[in-house]
């Protein structure tokens, strides 16, 4: 160990001599840093001036560096005149070229540090410097004299240092000969051409470049322009008489530049300077509606080469007194603008279980224990007025804009963008900047936008509104939550780049409606959705028979009606609910039971299935129903709900859907039951807890039924596709089998006898009843005997 030891040592000292033996006699260091080296790498460009070959300003130049004893570290590159002076701007700045126009004093390009806040323009930030890891760089290089367009010289430059900081002897250099041809500037609006037309005192001027650069296409530095007035014979109207400063072209400020706006193809114009920093318009003179004189836009374009095009000069009619028409979308006319509903409810009390598929957006939705609930409009009950039904939980998705935002004001269809002024109906060339809102008589109140800095004072009315940029995502939309019970308001004015408010503000006036439990409904509803066909359902006998004096005949409680189709002429909006829902569940959650009748039994406009929603509102919330019918429950009820999905049949009446078989009609090979043919029904007979069986009136109103002593267009629900728990009270009376070419054979007495037309379903919520029989059609104290034991039972509970 101790050998070991030793040995260590001695190998120590020998390698410390040698150290100290090689490094004798230096002085200094012996082996200084070499310099690194650059060389641009790209085919363009020449390594002397040329002024007979002539390229596309636009280039991508490329280099590579090296360093013998290190690495590279950084770059740095610019763009100078041929005699290496930087560029200047009319006022003798320093600039580089478009897309890197900060320099310093010899036109080095200045970038970014890493790390720093790019949201301080480069021009003013701290953290930059003219070194950057770019090995490439797109330039677009000068093709102007004094912005006419020629064929000019410069030089590209780039250099590099090392890691030990030295920068490189030589910069790697070529000359480049560009050229460029001449743009073209034309001038408009954001909201449409202005030439010739009357515009308000606020707009987004718009500016457009044309180009015929090969490659590069139409790319645009910047904007510049000037205002003039003048009078109807073209003479300049000067300052002192209301016109615009004299122009001079030899100030390098008469004209104003688009180069520090967010978009360098627009440029906010009102009526205010902003202290003289902007450019404004001034009000053109009116006499009897015509203008006496003409403000004219004056443009120019200055391209990627620098190259300023001729100017382009358009002529309007600056006009006071344009105000922007606010609208809320949902589906009421407002300051004669028409609009389609983009407001939504969702809530337990107030839902859908399904997407309406001409519905093209997605609706804010709720996953339950029953399925997903989608939001739903708000309800239009008898009275006309938007309703919905309360819950803690219950939002309100409103939507509001102003008219011309969509074609036909209608969200979801195009957007136009274009503003109407709300008296004239006529474009004035705005946009709106803010929307102000109230609910309930005070100021919309927002978390995020704290009243001490949002709200304002309108100068005239003293209301106080909430004042919401349009850039806010709460803008045109919002969510109201934590509605009680009552009238709600919900007021919206928009506001124009001119500061002008809608004169007429728009309001939304909705009820929030308190839930009704079963035990405190009572009453009874008729609901009529027949149409009052004089022959199949005479309208005043079939209304007499859904009242006390026949079916309702001693019932001591109180009896309503409600007509489909009278709603849908005083009161219905066909596209709040695409065109299905008519009533409205608020008009039926106060009534104990609704009794639904469609008595014209070959009518295939039974809507009773456009009417799910509201019905399982009504149903799950307690409600009971009496549902009557005819061949129509099969052609027309049966078929829409299984299209559309609808489970009220199954859940509620306790009818298998999606089978062919579960509700049908009377047929014999291609013949299907009319009022002519396959009359077999001649009443229905009672069945488990129901006693009283319902002959067929004879003779009927209806002298198609007195001609074959019977009824053909019934519907019978096949016994073996009822649900559990479904009780049949009711089958098919069949007329007795005969020789007669009206008669039914052996075989199909006893099948249609075996047939229900009656049925009786009890859910957790509710007691329905099915009849595939119009009770209009039948004798009706009979019916009435039926109703009352049906009326007990429901009162039973």
């Amino acid at each position: 160990m101790l050998k070991f030891r030793n040995a260590l040592v001695l190998i120590t000292v020998l390698i410390v001599i040698m150290i100290a033996f090689t490094a004798c006699g230096r002085k200094g260091n012996e082996y200084p840093n070499q310099l690194p080296t650059i060389a641009i790498t790209s085919y363009e460009g020449s390594a002397v001036a040329d002024t007979t070959t002539s390229i596309l300003f636009q280039q991508d130049i490329y280099w590579e560096a090296n360093d013998l004893d290190g690495t590279v570290d950084k770059y740095a590159f610019r763009v100078v005149k041929e005699n290496l002076e930087p560029f200047t701007d009319n006022h003798g700045a320093y600039v580089g070229v478009n897309g890197y126009s900060v320099v310093d004093e010899d036109g080095w390009v200045y970038h970014y540090n890493e790390g720093a806040d790019e949201s301080i323009p480069l021009a003013i930030s701290t953290q930059k410097s003219i070194w950057t890891d770019q090995v490439y760089a797109t330039i677009n290089f000068p093709a102007n004299e004094n912005g006419d367009s020629a064929k000019v010289v410069s030089v590209f430059e780039v250099k590099c240092k090392d890691n030990d900081g030295d920068e490189c002897l030589v910069p790697a250099r070529k000359y480049y000969n560009a050229e460029s041809t001449i743009p073209r500037c034309t001038a408009g609006s954001t909201r449409g051409a202005i030439n010739g037309k009357e515009v308000g005192t606020g707009m987004v001027l718009s500016f457009n470049i044309n180009d015929d650069d090969p490659f590069v296409g139409a790319i645009a530095d910047h904007f510049e322009f000037r205002l003039e007035k003048r009078n109807l014979l073209g003479v300049v109207i000067p300052e002192e008489e209301g016109g615009y400063p004299a122009y001079d072209p030899t100030d390098p400020d008469a004209w104003f530049s688009t180069i520090d706006e967010p978009k360098i193809n627009e440029y906010l114009i009102t009526l205010d300077d902003f202290n003289g920093t902007r450019a404004a318009l001034k009000i053109n003179t009116f006499l009897g509606g015509e203008p006496q004189d003409s403000t004219y836009l004056i443009s120019r374009t200055i391209d990627i080469a620098g190259i300023i095009s001729e100017p382009n000069e358009i002529g309007f009619a600056v006009k006071e007194g344009f105000y922007p028409a606010t609208v809320i979308y949902n589906g009421i006319q407002q300051d004669s603008y028409g609009t389609s509903n983009d407001i939504y409810v969702l809530g337990e009390n107030h839902f859908v279980t399904y997407i309406d598929e001409a519905l093209g957006q997605l609706l804010p939705s709720v996953s339950t224990l029953d399925g997903t609930h989608y939001a739903t409009p708000f309800w239009l009950n008898k009275e006309a007025k938007y309703v919905a039904i309360h819950s803690n939980d219950l939002k309100v998705y409103m939507h509001w804009g102003y008219a011309g935002e969509f074609a036909g004001n209608s969200p979801g269809a195009k957007l136009n963008g274009i503003v109407f002024d709300e008296v004239t109906g006529g474009n004035y060339y705005s946009e709106i900047k803010f929307y102000d809102l109230r609910l309930d008589g005070e100021p919309y109140h927002y978390a995020p936008l704290p009243a001490s800095q949002y709200n304002i004072e309108d100068d005239v009315t003293g209301k106080q509104w909430l004042r919401v940029p349009i850039s806010h995502n709460i803008s045109t939309e919002a969510v109201l939550t934590g509605l009680d019970v009552g009238i709600h308001r919900f007021e919206v004015r928009a506001v124009d780049l001119q500061d002008v408010v809608d004169a007429t503000p728009t309001e939304f006036v909705f009820e929030v409606v308190a839930p009704i439990p079963a035990d405190q409904k009572d009453g009874i509803l008729v609901l009529d959705d027949d149409l009052g066909n004089p022959l199949m359902s005479p309208e005043e006998y079939v209304d007499s028979l859904y009242s006390k004096a026949y079916f309702l005949n001693g019932y001591d409680g109180r009896v309503d009606l409600l007509k489909r189709k009278e709603l849908i002429e005083t009161v219905w909006i066909s596209g709040l609910h695409f065109s299905k829902d008519v009533f409205s569940p608020t008009d039926l959650q106060e009534y104990k039971t609704v009794i639904y009748h469609s008595d014209n039994p070959l009518e295939a406009n039974n809507n009773f299935a456009s009417e799910y929603d509201v019905m399982n509102l009504y149903l799950r919330g307690g409600g009971n129903m009496i549902f009557s019918g005819g061949k129509n429950i099969a052609i027309k009820v049966d078929i829409d709900c299984n299209n559309y999905g609808f489970p009220i049949l199954e859940k509620y009446f306790g009818i298998t859907q999606n089978e062919d078989d579960a509700i049908q009609f009377v047929k014999k090979g291609d013949v299907d039951a009319t009022f002519f043919d396959l009359s077999y029904f001649i009443g229905a007979t009672a069945r488990n807890s129901f006693t009283q069986n319902i002959d067929l009136q004879l003779p009927s109103f209806n002298a198609l039924v007195n001609n074959v002593d019977g009824l053909g267009p019934v519907s019978y629900f096949d016994p073996d596709y009822l649900t559990e728990g479904t009780e049949i009270i009711y089958e098919f009376d069949c007329r007795p089998v005969g020789d007669g070419a009206g008669d039914p054979t052996q075989y199909e007495y006893d099948y249609f006898t075996s047939m229900a037309v009656g049925l009786k379903k009890v859910t957790d919520t509710s007691k329905c009843y099915i009849f595939g029989f119009p009770l209009s059609y039948m004798e009706w104290e009979q019916v009435n005997t039926m109703m009352m034991q049906i009326i007990l039972d429901i009162e039973a509970e």
